[in-house]
């Protein structure tokens, strides 16, 4: 990147790095597009205004009426800023975010290598091991399997999503309490796919438990525990 111009005490860059803040309304969300600067993203607010939500330039701060409208004019007027690709709206975890994605990317890299949800974890990249599993719309998915431009409008719950970022969800502690991991390396997709069982059963039996994470590989041979866990009442 070329040496930048500060103005007002403050360049073009820090300004994106610190880029979210609401002119005027109430922030209900977020959204992230991708800078052509290193991969970074710039996020973008959402206000209500007047009844209505209206989206936030993140460089100039102007409002727009719709996210069409908005990445129309975040392209012209800033045609350095974004990469070329498809926008999709992806609410994860109770909030929104925009991201510019190639209509070929999995669900699960532009989560973890885009958006930064580390506990998505990659395994197999096949659907055959269950380490990325997520849920949408409160279903267990195999996120390297679903495509990220086709989860536009759905719910998205990472495993980042089942704790408040203080405590722990009872399933998640139930998990500490009882060593159900070693490695720990696939436990976020078991903890994903237990948890939309116990929603629909919270009472289930050891078969019940071994159905729902038939499609799970623990290369530390732990699945016992994780069994024995989720039996155990949460």
């Amino acid at each position: 990147m070329p040496q930048e111009i500060k103005k007002n005490g403050m360049s073009r860059r820090e300004f994106l790095k610190d880029a979210g803040l609401v002119v005027g309304g109430a922030t209900i969300g977020s959204m992230t597009f991708l800078s052509s600067c290193g991969g970074k993203t710039t996020t973008v607010t959402t206000t209500v205004t007047g009844g209505a939500t209206r989206y936030i330039d993140p460089i100039d701060g102007s409002e727009w009426p719709s996210l069409e409208a908005l990445q129309a004019h975040f392209n012209a007027t800033w045609p350095n800023a974004a990469l070329s690709g498809n926008l999709v709206v992806l609410s994860v975890n109770g909030r929104d975010y925009g991201v510019y994605v190639n209509p070929s990317w999995p669900l699960a890299y532009v989560l973890r290598e885009k958006m930064g949800f580390f506990g998505v974890k990659t395994g197999c990249d096949m659907g055959q091991c269950g380490t990325c599993t997520i849920l949408v719309d409160d279903v267990p998915m195999f996120s390297c399997l679903m495509l990220a431009i086709d989860a536009g409008g759905k719910k998205i719950t990472t495993v980042e999503g089942l704790s408040d970022g203080i405590r722990l969800s009872p399933l998640q502690q139930k998990f500490v309490d009882n060593d159900a991991f070693q490695c720990g390396y696939c436990t976020p997709g078991y903890l994903m796919a237990c948890t939309a069982l116990l929603a629909s059963n919270p009472r289930p039996s050891a078969d019940d438990v071994r159905e729902a994470i038939a499609g799970h590989i623990c290369m530390c041979a732990n699945a016992i525990r994780v069994v024995n866990t989720v039996t155990g009442g949460v």
